[in-house]
């Protein structure tokens, strides 16, 4: 088999380094598969009289077998998808993981629990207020990601600073205070799920790894699986990290991730993420 990687070219300059690329490549050889990393910056796609082309770095790429998209760019997704190729995640469900409202709607939709939510772009903040008990609650860009564009606001002001920071439309979500500086981040594979990872916050209410937060490995239970499988199959994601945030008595979906970081779990347990994600895509 032979297979693409398709990351942006700014993950070379994420604080972890680039040794994600090296690791992908010996895993996959490990189970039979070559695979070329591929960054969508410098992709070229051609289409004349129906013949399409891929051009990469001035050569023309081989039509690959499957795709994992580690890159939210939907029209290069699409493109391969058009061709019938294996595209993992699909175009919709990166899409619908990407917009935190889009997600929130489909969780609601299939049951799932979630926080109470709202999505706007208008500036109101005491129906928002209101809205949420008059209790402070938390305020993301709708698009963020990496625990990046998440505020928790506690008071008019606050609001208006990141209102007008954000300048776009904003998606509000209950606070969940329980689950203050901790969350559980859990890996899904197929119809599987891999294990999971508690992460933890000592000064700040974002427990995202990225964000300096620690982590320590977390018993997998029924209801962790029952959620998070539950979770993937409404954004319709194959390959993903669910967020989960502690209630008294349960656990609540905060975010679904189709483009998830898997060093963590890597560093608590033996768990491969690469191993089983290309012994996942040899499977017939």
């Amino acid at each position: 088999m032979y297979g693409w990687m398709i990351y942006p070219k700014e993950t070379i300059n994420n604080k972890f380094g680039n040794n994600a690329f090296d690791w992908m490549k010996e895993s996959a050889f490990k189970n039979g598969i070559c695979i070329d990393i591929v960054f969508s910056d410098e992709l070229i796609i051609l289409n004349n009289n129906n013949k399409t082309e891929f051009i990469y770095r001035d050569k023309s790429l081989k039509f690959p077998d499957f795709v994992i998209m580690r890159d939210y760019n939907y029209t290069i997704s699409m493109q391969l998808e058009n061709l019938g190729i294996r595209v993992i995640n699909s175009t919709l469900s990166m899409f619908n993981s990407r917009s935190k409202a889009v997600t929130a709607q489909l969780l609601v939709k299939n049951n799932v629990s979630t926080p109470k939510f709202l999505f706007t772009k208008e500036k109101n903040y005491e129906f928002i207020h209101n809205y949420f008990y008059n209790r402070k609650f938390v305020m993301k860009e709708n698009e963020g990601s990496q625990g990046k564009g998440v505020y928790l606001i506690e008071d008019e002001e606050e609001y208006n600073n990141v209102y007008y920071k954000i300048n776009d439309e904003y998606f509000c979500q209950e606070f969940i205070e329980f689950s203050y500086g901790m969350d559980i981040r859990v890996y899904v594979l197929g119809d599987k799920v891999l294990g999971c990872v508690k992460r933890i916050s000592d000064s700040s209410f974002k427990s995202n790894y990225s964000l300096g937060g620690r982590v320590e490995k977390y018993e997998l239970t029924d209801s962790i699986k029952e959620i998070s499988l539950s979770a993937a199959k409404a954004i319709g994601l194959e390959f993903c990290g669910i967020d989960l945030l502690f209630t008294k008595d349960s656990f609540t979906v905060c975010e679904v991730n189709g483009n998830a970081g898997f060093r963590t779990i890597t560093m608590v347990s033996d768990i491969d993420i690469p191993i089983e994600l290309f012994k996942w895509i040899k499977m017939p």
